[in-house]
Order: structure tokens, then sequence, then C-alpha cells
């Protein structure tokens, strides 16, 4: 009779051959629940997806006032011309084409974009920890299939 372990089953063993005795701590490697580490992770992603989205939200609204403002400025602008014009026709000096006393003059501040950059970073940090922690439960679950199908 020859017992023979496919390479998966040999290097498992490999990896689990150790200086000392084996003790229940090292069956902790077989343990293929991640249930809780996920969860927790899950969470936490979710928590910065909603970050980011408010994030995102405070740029659309930025970009929606400043469109507004600027077709506000054009339309000023275009009102003025008209004034002028008629001014001069009627043979008087035209007024100044800008006000900077005029609110719809003044620059909006644009939002921070390091919030965003925060919390993306973390987003990516959450996902690279979720993909490893899978890959190695991937790597337990086909193990175990292989040491079942022997």
């Amino acid at each position: 009779i020859k017992v023979s372990n496919s390479a998966l089953v040999s290097a498992f063993m490999k990896e689990l051959e150790a200086e000392s005795p084996v003790s229940q701590c090292d069956f902790d490697r077989l343990k293929l629940s991640t249930a809780p580490f996920m969860e927790r992770n899950l969470e936490f992603m979710i928590g910065c997806m909603d970050g980011l989205s408010s994030e995102q939200n405070k740029f659309q609204y930025y970009y929606r006032n400043l469109g507004r403002q600027q077709s506000q400025q054009q339309a000023w602008l275009q009102k003025r011309r008209q004034e002028n014009m008629s001014r001069k026709a009627a043979g008087e000096e035209p007024l100044p084409e800008e006000d900077p006393s005029n609110p719809i003059f003044k620059p909006l501040p644009e939002p921070s974009r390091l919030e965003g950059y925060l919390v993306t970073n973390q987003i990516s940090s959450y996902c690279n920890h979720i993909n490893g922690v899978a890959g190695q439960s991937f790597n337990r679950l086909y193990l175990m299939k292989a040491l079942q199908e022997d």
C-alpha cells in the first residue's frame, strides 16, 4: 500500500510543523469562520461610504451654486451693457461693467478636498484588509475541500 498526499496537503502539513509539539492554538489556523472580522470591516466601510457620499454632495452643491452664480453674472452683465447702450444713446456716461460691491461677483469658497481623500484612503485600507482575509479564507476552504476528497 502506498499512501501519498496532494501538494496542497503536503504544503499545509509542512506549515503546521513546528519546533514544539502541536498545541491547541495551532489548530486555530484551520478555523474557517472570519465572520466577525469581515462584518466589522464591512460596517466600517459602509460608514466611510456614507462619509464619501456626503463629501460628494458638498461638491455637487458647490458646483451647482457656482453655475448659478455664473449665470447671474452673465445676466447682470448683459443687462448692464444694454443699460450702457441706452445711456450712450441718451448722451450720458456709461456705468462700469463690473461692480465689486455686487454680491454675485464675490467668489464662492471651494470646499476642501482633504476630507474626501482621507475617506477614500480609509476605504482603500478596509478593502485591502478584507481582500487579505478573504484570500486566506479561500485558501483554507480549498485545502479543506482537498482534505475531504482524499
